[in-house]
């Protein structure tokens, strides 16, 4: 059957919008606009390493301290507008936001990318979806860690580094006992166990293995820095 003109130029018209549409579809996917979602397998990638990333979990405090991601700071979402600005640091970083079903974490996620953040990720599987292995223990950015430093004169301070690198500078008053010993020297700590202990690293990594040491062993007041002195501006003595 022959088409008309006007029919090969309404068909034509037709296919010209249909074309554009999947571009500009393909535009906002990638904009700067939105964030991306991703799943129970990506995030646990992303999670994995946590040097230029940031992980927030803005579910409320107390379901927080029930359990959450091993690098999860929290910020719960009714105080999420207000504290958005004391994230500007981080705003070259990944950040990673879950809640438990990923409605309260998209709509944090939405607001940092109106605030000008780039590489925002939302979590969709959230903490009542998947089975994630999570810890109890306190995780906090560095600011968070000076501030309790400040606050809290009987805060016991960990220096999980290597001797080499704590002899070179440190926080002041804080204890080394470094990573490879730790397993065998938590004990030594055994007389702070109702303090508040504050642990640190290099980049958070060391320090959250040592924070979940204590946690396996009763410890309950334990606090990890997820910025560790090659990210945060510590003030450091030797």
């Amino acid at each position: 059957m022959k088409l008309t003109k006007k029919a090969k130029a309404f068909l034509m018209s037709t296919m010209i919008i249909a074309t554009l549409g999947s571009i500009v579809g393909c535009s906002s996917n990638n904009s700067d606009s939105t964030y991306n979602k991703v799943d129970s397998a990506k995030t646990e990638k992303l999670t994995s390493d946590n040097k230029k990333t940031l992980v927030i979990d803005v579910r409320s405090s107390d379901e927080y301290a029930k359990g959450h991601l091993v690098d999860a700071i929290n910020i719960p979402f009714d105080d999420f507008k207000e504290k958005i600005n004391e994230l500007d640091g981080y705003k070259d970083q990944k950040i990673i936001l879950i809640c438990n079903t990923g409605n309260k974490s998209g709509k944090g996620a939405q607001m940092l990318v109106d605030n000008g953040f780039k590489k925002v990720y939302n979590v969709e599987d959230g903490m009542d979806e998947f089975d994630y292995s999570t810890v109890t223990y306190t995780n906090v950015t560095g600011s968070e860690f000076e501030n309790m430093i400040a606050k809290n004169k009987d805060a016991v301070i960990i220096d999980v580094r290597d001797a080499k690198d704590y002899e070179k500078s440190h926080i002041e008053n804080s204890i080394n006992i470094p990573i490879d010993d730790f397993e065998s020297r938590f004990n030594e700590l055994e007389e702070y166990k109702d303090k508040d202990i504050l642990i640190y690293c290099s980049i958070g990594r060391r320090s959250a293995k040592a924070a979940g040491i204590l946690e396996n062993n009763g410890y309950t007041n334990v606090y990890n820095a997820v910025d560790g002195v090659t990210e945060y501006d510590f003030k450091l003595v030797k």
